[in-house]
């Protein structure tokens, strides 16, 4: 019987391509994603606190020093923004994050609270930032 030496098939030389594709659609996903949460209220300035998570404020609702109540820099009440940016499930009452101005007066904060309360919140979490900033 005779042998024929079969030559070794090339193997297709890898494509870097691909890889660039891929690592350029993650960097514009990145891209898009931190833009999607809303900026802080300029006019507000967060309280200290000194076990605060190192996050930035979530989509919250802001009470600035002249105890005015805002919602993406827009002047809204406790009943409104409940009832219109608020997303509800049929179990459970709503958490509201208030991120208060340090320099606001603690009745006008405990006014805020109340009315929120009032108004269907089923919980109010005050938004602080760390005390090392």
């Amino acid at each position: 019987m005779i042998r024929v030496e079969r030559k070794q098939a090339k193997r297709p030389l890898e494509s870097t391509i691909s890889l660039i594709n891929i690592v350029f659609l993650m960097l514009i996903f990145f891209l898009v994603a931190g833009r999607l949460a809303p900026p802080q209220d300029p006019e507000v300035v967060l309280s200290r606190a000194e076990t605060a998570d190192p996050l930035p404020p979530p989509d919250a609702l802001y009470a600035r020093v002249d105890g005015t109540l805002h919602y993406r820099e827009q002047p809204v009440s406790a009943e409104d923004y409940l009832l219109r940016f608020v997303t509800r499930d049929d179990t459970s009452k709503p958490v509201v994050r208030l991120a208060a101005d340090e320099r606001l007066q603690a009745r006008d904060l405990l006014r805020h609270v109340g009315a929120l309360y009032r108004a269907g919140a089923g919980r109010v979490v005050i938004v602080t930032r760390a005390s090392s900033e």
